[in-house]
């Protein structure tokens, strides 16, 4: 006959599981700040915490698992609408580590989408990033050589 659970015991055990089981998952979540320069042309530069956004919070179908941030420029009127230099920071879905930023131009426009995969990594200048990744470059350089 297999031992019995003291009441005390298993009222432990199933508060236990049911705490463990309405936790929110944080293996998924991650937070990004989300703006547009062409709104708000704090997001430009300095986005503040006010832009942070907890993206599993928005996924409506989509599992966010990146962050975004993508440069636009717009070199010259196009249709009657002015040259105009904008930052997007938001939520991804897609990302691919192994390339974490491309660079697409078009007539009289072009983009640099960068995608980042922690909690507010989307928040870096692409200067700071690209000097990040010069120092990283210098470094495994100098251990190669």
């Amino acid at each position: 006959m297999a031992p019995q659970l003291q009441p005390a015991a298993l009222a432990a055990a199933a508060a236990f599981f049911l705490t463990l089981a309405t936790l929110p998952s944080t293996t998924t979540a991650i937070e990004c700040y989300q703006c547009s320069s062409a709104l708000n042309p704090e997001c430009e530069n300095n986005p503040s915490k006010d832009m942070l956004a907890n993206c599993s919070d928005q996924s409506k179908g989509s599992k966010f698992t990146a962050c975004r941030k993508i440069d636009e420029n717009v070199d010259f009127e196009v249709n009657g609408l002015p040259a105009v230099k904008r930052v997007v920071r938001q939520c991804a879905v897609e990302g691919e580590p192994d390339r974490p930023c491309y660079y697409k131009a078009g007539y009289g426009g072009r983009v640099n989408v960068c995608h980042c995969f922690e909690d507010r990594c989307n928040s870096a200048s692409l200067p700071a990033a690209a000097a990040s990744l010069a120092v990283a470059g210098v470094l495994l350089a100098l251990r190669v050589a």
